[in-house]
Order: structure tokens, then C-alpha cells, then sequence
């Protein structure tokens, strides 16, 4: 593995990031752990807005432009090119099209142009438009599975080639086991089924709520958790909100399953963060989640074939724990120590 840049006694910046989406849930997710996996093996500056200042490991140079307007392109240009570096990373499709220097674009997935429905009018163009340019302009895109790359090549031919799959790493604390006290939280809900994501229509937790409350009457007692929202749901359906990682780790270890319905990811964190307690997957073939689970994750297409895997899964639990404990070989290797040290081959690899 790389074992880092030599730092010159200029002050070069070797790598510098966009860090503007700090807060998004998946993005910033990335952001955060990318920069905490270089923190010793590069010099990595980072563009923030004045409320994130001093959250990352490098230097922050601060702006204001929020995100797809004409001003963000111009303040974001004009900032970069004051700035010595010698790589420029946008970690999500948008960068400053007049830059010229080494840019390496994080192509997550392409939702937007799939499935615009979902989206505000114009931000499938808009996507579509910005795509293109990466794709072109960009040393390197990388993404996070290889449905995406599949996803993206197809649709963008200047991108197959510059394509780099590194699937994302998963945060260090489900690699443990929950404090005891979260724990005791965690089982107050039990027996439930869990779900963890936003409440944007690609999620389909209505189907799944739609499905449990058959479920729920041959299982009495029976609940089912949703974590990362929080809104109005039928009887027995509990929504958590945003929640302290600590606190869904506790969720995870302690559920009869996991249930991940969505139509479209470009990696599919829950799952994975599932598989690392031993707790049986219900998922759609989403993102990276079949490349890495394989057949040790059960897979739905329909409302359906969704209740009869439910049902299945509660009534063999021991079988189902089996599948579960493979499953749970296979994230092992899923950190953000693995997956930085990748992206720093991509960077070393410029000049």
C-alpha cells in the first residue's frame, strides 16, 4: 500500500477536496471518512462553508455558494485556482467547469437521470449535463459499485474507460459491540424489523409498511422500526429520526432483520452495516449489496415476493442466522482505512 506524499516546503496542497456537503447524509458520510483516511498519508485542503470550518483534517478555505447555481460556479472557480494544489476532488458530480488542472470527480450514482420522477424538474438536465463534462474533463471518475459503473459507462461512453470502483468503507463503530445500556434501549422495541434510510420516494418505505402490517397479524407483537426519518405511520411502525450512530448499532444487533427496500443506491450502506451483527438482510439488488453479500442477503423484486421472504426469515430464524453469520465474513474487510488508501493510489497516480 501507498505509504504517502513527500511534503514540499511550499505550502502545496496535494489533494483539494469539496467538502461542502459535509452534512449530507451519504456524501458527507464519504467526505468525513475519506479525509480522516488521508489525515497522515497526504496534505488535503478542503473548500467548506463558514459553519464547518474546523471540522476536517487540513486546512479549509471557506465559501458561500450553495450548491447548483451559476454563482456557485463562479465563486468555486475562482476560489480553487487562487489555491496550490495539485489535484482537485469533487466528491459528487458538480465542479467548476472552467477548471483545468487535475481533477478527479466521485460519480456516486446516477438516481437522478434513472429515475427523475422522483426529482425536482430540471435536476435530471442538470445531472445529465454535469455527468457528461465529468466525463470528459475528469482524469478519473470514481464510484462506489460496479452496478454504478455499469450505470454510468452506458449512458456516458467517455466514462468507461476513466471509471475506478472503491466501494466506500463502514464507520469503525459497527465493528463493536454495543455499550449495554444501549443495548437494553435498543431490545424495549423488540421483536421488530428494521429499515434505516431517508423518507425519499427511491426508499419505498411505504411499500414495506404496506407489507408489515400483513405480516404484523401472523406475528402479534411484532414491530417495525424506521431509522433516519421521522413522520406519521400506521400502528406497530415507529419512526426514530435521526439517531446517533451508537444508537443504531444497538438497533442493528438487536433486530429479527433487516429490511432494505429502496429502488436505487449506488452502494447501500444498511445492509452492509447489518451483515456486520449477523442480522438477516431483506434487500432489493441494489448498489454493491449483491456484489458483496452474494446469496448469503435475500433479494426481492415485488410486494409479494417481500412478504414471503419476511415470513420465511421469521419462521427459520436459525437458517436465517446462517446466511447472516457468512454475510458477515464478507463486510469484514469494508473499512474506510482499506477504501482511503485507494483513492490514494488514484491520486499518486497523477502528476
Amino acid at each position: 500500500m501507498p505509504t504517502g506524499f513527500s511534503r514540499p516546503k511550499i505550502k502545496l496542497v496535494d489533494v483539494l477536496i469539496d467538502a461542502r456537503k459535509l452534512r449530507d447524509f451519504g456524501i458527507g458520510t464519504y467526505i468525513q471518512n475519506l479525509a480522516e483516511g488521508l489525515r497522515e498519508k497526504a496534505e488535503m485542503g478542503f473548500l467548506c462553508y463558514p459553519e464547518d470550518k474546523g471540522k476536517l483534517p487540513g486546512r479549509c478555505w471557506t465559501v458561500r455558494s450553495r450548491g447548483y447555481s451559476l454563482r456557485e460556479q463562479w465563486e468555486i472557480w475562482r476560489t480553487v485556482r487562487k489555491i496550490p494544489h495539485r489535484i482537485y476532488h469533487s466528491p459528487h458530480y458538480v465542479f467548476p467547469i472552467l477548471y483545468r488542472g487535475n481533477l478527479i470527480v466521485t460519480i456516486h450514482d446516477i438516481i437522478h437521470i434513472l429515475f427523475p420522477q422522483f426529482f425536482p424538474r430540471g435536476a435530471s438536465m442538470y445531472a445529465r449535463a454535469m455527468i457528461s463534462r465529468a466525463a470528459t474533463r475528469a482524469k478519473y471518475l470514481i464510484t462506489v459499485s460496479f452496478r454504478s459503473a455499469r450505470d454510468i459507462s452506458s449512458r456516458f461512453p467517455a466514462a468507461e474507460k476513466k471509471l475506478r470502483v472503491i466501494y466506500n468503507g463502514l464507520n469503525p463503530v459497527f465493528f463493536q459491540a454495543p455499550s449495554r445500556d444501549r443495548v437494553d434501549w435498543a431490545r424495549s422495541f423488540s421483536p421488530y424489523i428494521l429499515a434505516v434510510g431517508n423518507n425519499k420516494p427511491h426508499k419505498r418505505f411505504p411499500l414495506l409498511i404496506k407489507v408489515f402490517e400483513r405480516i404484523r397479524k401472523k406475528f402479534p407483537g411484532l414491530k417495525l422500526l424506521i431509522a433516519g426519518w421521522k413522520g406519521p405511520v400506521p400502528e406497530g411502525v415507529h419512526t426514530l429520526g435521526k439517531i446517533p450512530l451508537k444508537d443504531l448499532a444497538a438497533l442493528y444487533a438487536e433486530a429479527e432483520v433487516l429490511v432494505h427496500p429502496s429502488l436505487y443506491e449506488g452502494f447501500g450502506f444498511p445492509p452492509m452495516e447489518a451483515s456486520c451483527f449477523g442480522v438477516p438482510v431483506i434487500t432489493a439488488r441494489v448498489g454493491a449489496v449483491d456484489e458483496i453479500l452474494g446469496e448469503d442477503a435475500y433479494y426481492f423484486e415485488g410486494e409479494e415476493e417481500l412478504e414471503v421472504l419476511l415470513e420465511e426469515v421469521l419462521k427459520h430464524r436459525d437458517q436465517a442466522k446462517e446466511r447472516a453469520r457468512r454475510a458477515k465474513e464478507k463486510v469484514r474487510g469494508l473499512t474506510w482505512e482499506r477504501s482511503s488508501a485507494e483513492h490514494l493510489e488514484v491520486y499518486r497516480s497523477l502528476p
